[in-house]
């Protein structure tokens, strides 16, 4: 048996890992801005998955007066990347993402007036994880459910997180109008 070149095994490179090929878009906004429903609806369109909101689900099962610990926030932020990490494994070329670690932080700013390191140190690092970022306007009809904090706090919310984006740099597309005009900029966006 011949042994291979060793020249010639330098030049063969590695196969891309998922996170190496599939493009990360993940959308923000305040709560009622529809991140859940243009995130599904952009997945299904791209024939792609996605990666429904953890904090979301989390808080629903675990608050306590409308509350969560710093400790669980951590949690949120930390579970919400492992679960985009095992999704990604199914992408097909995008895998769209409802909300990030910069979000659960700014919970914690709302909740306590301050966040665990860790946690801050995962919403910073949100800014090189997503090679697109939507903002998902609020020019929809605000949908004021028991677990939302009501249309004061969605407007403050709205202004807080984009001014942050725009604070650190982070460049994002602005979606506005209905589910199909968000859609095609979405598409025009990826193009």
């Amino acid at each position: 048996m011949n042994n291979p070149d060793p020249a010639h095994l330098q030049t063969i490179k590695p196969a891309l890992l998922p996170s190496e090929t599939i493009q990360k878009v993940v959308f923000m906004g305040a709560p009622s801005t529809g991140k859940s429903t243009i995130c599904k609806a952009a997945a299904k369109h791209f024939n792609t998955v996605h990666v429904d909101e953890f904090g979301r689900t989390y808080w629903e099962q675990n608050q306590t007066d409308r509350r969560l610990t710093p400790e669980q926030l951590l949690f949120i932020a930390q579970e919400h990347i492992a679960i985009e990490d095992r999704t990604i494994l199914n992408a097909n070329k995008y895998l769209f993402v409802d909300t990030n670690a910069l979000t659960t932080w700014h919970f914690a700013l709302d909740y306590h007036e301050s966040a665990l390191a860790e946690l801050c140190e995962l919403a910073d690092k949100s800014q090189q994880r997503y090679q697109h970022v939507f903002l998902c306007d609020d020019d929809i009809p605000f949908e004021d459910t028991w677990e939302r904090s009501g249309d004061v706090k969605h407007t403050e919310f709205q202004v807080f997180i984009t001014n942050e984006l725009n604070k650190r740099g982070i460049h994002y597309t602005m979606l506005t109008g209905s589910v199909e005009q968000r859609l095609s900029q979405i598409v025009d966006t990826l193009k």
